[in-house]
């Protein structure tokens, strides 16, 4: 490789993305999340879409583990801090946090733009992440709004010319 991680991130950085939370209980019974900016869809029949996690996130193992149901819940620019609430290390980050049950018991945050409500379809390999595609069972549409972006290393906004 001729080129070094820092540099190959901020190459990565310069294409803007969305910023989602994955949303899910674990085994237990318990809240999980994460923020995520690797939202994609795969197919449109059957409606796919994916994420990625790390394999060193706290969560991974919740979403690669025997837990099948997972929320995508897009964020409004106005939701900046939910997105580093989960984003950060914290106990926590569901304190304070609007959210209601799917008819699956997973939590779906309130305010978003859109939640895509998810059956675990594959698991695959991807270097020191793991990509999880979804089979969207339900799709909701939420308040409208701008979406948060993150571009250059910092959440953004969508500047309308």
């Amino acid at each position: 490789m001729s080129f070094s991680s820092r540099h190959f991130r901020d190459c990565l950085g310069q294409f803007a993305t969305g910023v989602a939370v994955v949303t899910s209980r674990d085994t237990d019974g318990q809240k999980v999340g994460i923020t995520i900016n690797s939202f994609s869809s795969v197919s449109l029949e059957p409606p796919l879409v994916l994420f990625s996690v790390a394999r060193s996130a706290a969560t991974h193992d919740v979403f690669t583990g025997d837990v099948k149901h997972f929320c995508i819940n897009v964020l409004r620019n106005s939701q900046k801090e939910l997105a580093e609430r989960f984003a950060a290390p914290i106990d926590d980050r569901w304190e304070d946090t609007r959210f209601t049950d799917n008819g699956h018991g997973m939590p779906v945050l309130l305010g978003n733009i859109s939640t895509f409500s998810c059956v675990r379809h594959a698991i695959h390999d991807g270097g020191d992440h793991s990509i999880i595609v979804g089979q969207v069972n339900a799709v909701e549409l939420g308040e409208t709004g701008d979406p948060l972006l993150y571009y250059g290393g910092a959440y953004a906004r969508l500047d309308r010319d």
